[in-house]
């Protein structure tokens, strides 16, 4: 039987997941942050053949363990494939994950048949993501070609929520600049304001 590990900050889902999974997959570790599963991947004597793991995981990255593990691994041990398992469905994160080498993306709210569907995908080199979200990427990334690199950058933090203050931190620029940036934003992508450009 293939094997599993979850990581996930929700001890509820990991538990609902693993039930789920029983007589499907074995699964042979969890862990609920990233010094947690950083720890599990150091103890496994064998490494699974799939990971599932939240995109976000408390104050963590999610998507940083995958190069935490390039930093574990030893010569004979293969970096499994990843499924991200996450409630966003925006193209920031979805865009991330797959700059991250993912190779599956599942959103909590779609059904346990699509889960196993994107989970064999992952392990048999395929990869799943659903439709809509390719739809969703599609859309999103025309619309991106019109924005310059500075413009790319602000949408992208606006899409994991980080508020104008953060944003100007983040670049080392005024609060002003990130709103008239935005202003210029909207206009390109024909979004009214920011809960709409959220919502993309």
């Amino acid at each position: 039987m293939q094997t599993v590990v979850i990581i996930d900050d929700h001890e509820i889902t990991r538990a609902g997941l693993a039930a789920r999974l029983t007589g499907f997959y074995q699964i042979t570790g969890e862990a609920g942050s990233m010094d947690k599963a950083k720890a599990l991947f150091k103890n496994l004597s064998k490494w699974p053949d799939l990971i599932i793991l939240d995109i976000e995981l408390g104050n963590d990255w999610g998507l940083d363990l995958i190069g935490e593990l390039k930093k574990i691994k030893t010569a004979k041990q293969k970096i499994p494939p990843v499924l991200v398992y996450s409630v966003y469905d925006d193209y920031a994160h979805i865009n991330a994950a797959l700059r991250a080498g993912v190779k599956s993306y599942v959103c909590k709210s779609q059904s346990v048949q699509e889960l196993l569907y994107a989970m064999d995908g992952a392990i048999t080199g395929k990869g799943s993501f659903n439709s809509e979200l390719v739809h969703r990427l599609a859309s999103v990334s025309d619309l991106m070609l019109g924005l310059t690199k500075r413009e790319r950058e602000i949408f992208n933090m606006v899409q994991r929520e980080f508020d104008n203050q953060k944003i100007a931190n983040v670049l080392n620029v005024s609060v002003r600049t990130i709103e008239n940036n935005l202003g210029i934003i909207y206009d390109k992508t024909g979004v009214k304001n920011r809960e709409e450009l959220e919502k993309l």
